[in-house]
């Protein structure tokens, strides 16, 4: 048997703890003077936080199909201490304003990148600030059969414009935005058009993506920090957007508006992975996705290292719902428990793999939870799987940190599977991170929200979301 005593420590207790103390060893010196004694100090002590400042050269402009280059701009991007053509400026007066945009015209922009004091690493992202259809001329279509694809026959609704727009953005050797150089823009040795991203517009601000200050490297590099105002790093983003000719009279009058961020964080004591999304099952090869109709994509794992499932399933309880989780060898789910899902409310999930312990668990809404023992180190990138037939599988807000620290996720953070009719849906969300990132333990959270329709038949996995560990 044992008994203890517990002592409540509050600020006012730790207060008069040390006032006790330091009036006993006034005390005790009072009776001692002839000790010899010695006093040295470490005296110039001085912390200085260091800065952490992006700043953007840009070159832009605008060009009309058969006319020559106009409208030029060009400077630093800095904030309220931006500079345009040698003067003052705010950031709003860096971009184009075109009023008379119409299929065939394009315009380019370069921006080089400088981070005061320490390096770091540079996101690009962007936001829409207005798209309107703006009314209908009288050759414009009203309906979606003919084009107006965005709220249908709503002069007041969204435009086709932000669809319509395509953008390119490279990796560019920054001689356009040196204006010592007069050079055109030219992409950097060893990369393509389009190596950061092809697409439309819309799908560009769709999500966030990594500059990488070296992309002859498999990982991506920060931009290194600069004490030289001069000094602008290289490569630099080349952007190239153009209105296709293939676009027609459902542009008329649409008003777009957007902007483009650039975004630094310190790469000193971050880790930093990137994101993507994609069709079909994550660790599979893209060929076998598409050769048996389960998607577009894939991602090749080299193996499975850890899993982790949640989903309609053949559990040996009496449930018919489960959590799973297992290991690549045995192959399988050796880990089954019987779960009670929330339909149609968001909740919770965290896995987790201890490194220590050579566990990993999955758990949903903070109860229920299935762990495996005896599981390998990872390998390498993190698969999320949303499968859904007659049903919505929604896994959102995704974070992830290793070894109890966050890590930085550059790139989408969620990922939707949802099917009405034949077959089903399979979508994925992979975290570029590697071994390393992951040996000492790591632990991914998020939200998952389940919805099944009212033809719902509850076949094995009619819905289901997986974890996935290279």
């Amino acid at each position: 048997m044992s008994e203890k005593h517990r002592i409540t420590t509050t600020r006012r207790n730790v207060l008069l703890g040390l006032g006790t103390v330091g009036l006993a060893s006034a005390g005790a010196g009072l009776g001692t003077t002839a000790y010899f004694s010695d006093t040295e100090s470490f005296l110039g002590n001085s912390l200085d936080a260091g800065e952490f400042d992006l700043r953007v050269r840009y070159v832009g402009q605008y060009n009309e199909a058969g006319e020559p280059m106009w409208g030029q701009s060009f400077g630093i991007i800095d904030g309220v201490d931006s500079i345009m053509g040698g003067a003052p400026a705010s950031e709003s007066a860096f971009g184009f304003v075109v009023d008379d945009l119409k299929p065939g015209d394009s315009g380019v922009g370069e921006f080089c990148f400088q981070i005061i004091d320490n390096p770091g690493y540079v996101t690009v992202s962007g936001e829409v600030t207005e798209n309107d259809e703006n009314g209908y001329t009288e050759p414009e279509p009203t309906t979606a059969a003919d084009g107006d694809v965005n709220d249908p026959g709503d002069p007041d609704g969204e435009g086709e414009l932000l669809d319509a727009l395509q953008v390119a953005v490279s990796y560019s050797d920054g001689s356009y935005s040196d204006l010592n150089t007069g050079s055109p823009p030219t992409y950097l040795s060893g990369t393509a058009k389009g190596d950061v991203f092809e697409g439309s517009l819309r799908e560009f601000f769709a999500s966030e993506h990594l500059f990488d200050a070296d992309p002859s490297t498999d990982a991506p590099d920060p931009v290194p920090g600069t004490d030289d105002a001069t000094e602008f790093a290289e490569p630099c983003l080349l952007f190239e957007l153009e209105v296709p000719t293939t676009a027609g009279n459902e542009l008329q009058t649409d008003l777009l508006g957007f902007s483009v961020v650039f975004s630094a964080i310190q790469a000193r004591h971050n880790t930093v992975v990137t994101s993507d999304v994609g069709s079909g099952f994550v660790d599979v090869a893209q060929s076998v996705n598409v050769n048996n109709g389960y998607g577009d994509d894939g991602e090749g794992f080299a193996s499975k290292t850890i899993t982790g499932r949640a989903r309609h399933g053949d559990s040996a309880g009496a449930a018919t719902y489960e959590l799973a989780t297992g290991t690549a060898s045995p192959t399988g789910d050796q880990q089954q428990i019987d779960w009670a899902p929330s339909i149609g409310n968001t909740t919770d999930f965290a896995f987790t793999y201890d490194a220590d312990a050579g566990d990993a668990t999955l758990a949903i809404d903070g109860a229920a939870a299935s762990t495996i023992s005896g599981v390998s180190a990872p390998a390498g990138r993190i698969g999320l799987q949303a499968k859904a037939d007659e049903a919505t599988v929604a896994v959102e807000n995704v974070q992830l940190s290793a070894d109890g620290t966050p890590v930085t996720v550059v790139g989408p953070d969620e990922v939707t599977a949802t099917n009405d009719g034949a077959g089903r849906e399979i979508r994925y969300l992979v975290l570029e991170t590697d071994a390393a990132d992951l040996a000492d333990g790591f632990e991914i959270t998020g939200d998952l929200r389940l919805e099944v329709q009212g033809d719902f038949d509850g076949g094995h996995e009619d819905f289901g979301f997986d974890v996935v560990v290279e």
